[in-house]
């Protein structure tokens, strides 16, 4: 009888083990996401925590500030190689942006390696960002981290990119190529607002990139 039991609880466990993962994140509003995996991923490697007790907010748009601290933490983005005099502050970048706050030090990085290409003073920390904007900052982070990613160089076959400047068509076909950010259809939709989950999901998939990047001098 006892032999019975436990192998009945050994069956238990094997079948709900797979499962099981979602309970390593406080979030109540992701398990019937089909982002639910990205976002385990994401948050368990620190990059992306909650809104809320509880909450994830997966429908939510993604402000500036939010994808600067995100892009950070991905690529482990920082100006400690950097002869400085002194430590910067946000206002010798942004006149928008005060000291101390959550997202200061993400600002100050991204302004002196002009990861999200901001023209002016003004960081508008609480613009939402979009998928033009998200892919270009991408590609800039890779430049700035100096990682070389190999991939087969299709140009995408989006009908509604070929407005856009050359660098964001660029940017465009890195992230498509490396994997990142594919859509299906022949539309990118370049101007359509990110949400926290399509966030999580680029950000797990530039993970795996990552992984697989080598430095740029060593990849001739």
């Amino acid at each position: 009888m006892k032999r019975v039991l436990l192998l009945s609880l050994l069956l238990f466990c094997l079948l709900v083990a797979p499962n099981a993962g979602f309970a390593q994140t406080p979030f109540d509003d992701i398990q019937s996401n089909p982002a639910a995996a990205d976002i385990e991923a994401v948050y368990e490697k620190g990059i992306m925590i909650g809104t809320a007790a509880n909450k994830f907010s997966p429908d939510t748009f993604v402000d500036r500030a939010q994808l600067a601290v995100c892009l950070v933490r991905t690529f482990d983005l920082n100006y400690d190689y950097l002869k400085l005099k002194e430590a910067p502050v946000p206002f010798d970048y942004y006149d928008d942006v005060e000291d101390n706050l959550w997202y200061s030090e993400a600002s100050i990085i991204a302004g002196h390696l002009n990861i999200l290409n901001i023209a002016g003073r003004n960081f508008n920390p609480l613009q939402r960002v979009t998928r033009a904007e998200v892919a270009s900052a991408i590609a800039n982070s890779f430049a700035a981290k100096k990682l070389s990613v190999i991939t087969t160089l299709i140009w995408p076959n989006y009908s509604d990119i070929a407005d856009l400047t050359q660098e964001e068509q660029s940017a465009i076909s890195f992230v498509f190529n490396a994997g990142i950010m594919r859509y299906p259809g022949n539309e990118f939709r370049p101007d359509e607002k990110i949400t926290r989950a399509e966030l999580a999901t680029i950000l797990n998939q530039t993970l795996k990139t990552i992984d697989v990047a080598t430095p740029a001098q060593d990849a001739e």
